[in-house]
């Protein structure tokens, strides 16, 4: 998928200018991994989709929390664990790093499996990552 993405960079970046070419690439990369989803995380995570918005340069995933995961107090700790994890593995992943190049928000929406409701959501920036 990182071939992909990077060929679609590369010819996007030579039709047009650079913001509609990072909106482009960012597009695609996510309609990918949509068509991979919804995908099995772990027992109690499913990622359904991704979204890429350009006005504010940000990825976007959705996943949803079931079973023993998809209550309060288990969502709360798990935001924490996110909040104080995420920017690390973004800063350290090799996957992550044309979206840490061109500076892209990474945003993390967690709905809960029951009531399909928002359960919390984690949006890392930029700054918090380099």
């Amino acid at each position: 998928m990182k071939k992909i993405i990077s060929a679609i960079c590369v010819a996007v970046l030579t039709l047009t200018s650079c913001q509609q070419a990072k909106q482009k690439v960012f597009e695609a990369a996510s309609q990918q991994v949509n068509k991979q989803c919804p995908m099995t995380i772990d027992e109690v995570t499913r990622m359904d989709s991704t979204g890429y918005t350009g006005s504010d340069n940000t990825f976007t995933y959705y996943y949803t929390l079931t079973g023993a995961a998809d209550n309060a107090d288990i969502a709360e700790a798990t935001q924490k664990h996110l909040e104080e994890n995420l920017p690390g593995i973004i800063k350290t992943t090799d996957d992550l790093k044309m979206y840490r190049d061109m500076d892209v928000a990474m945003e993390y929406v967690y709905l809960s499996d029951k009531t399909h409701e928002e359960l919390f959501r984690v949006k890392i920036t930029p700054d918090m990552y380099k």
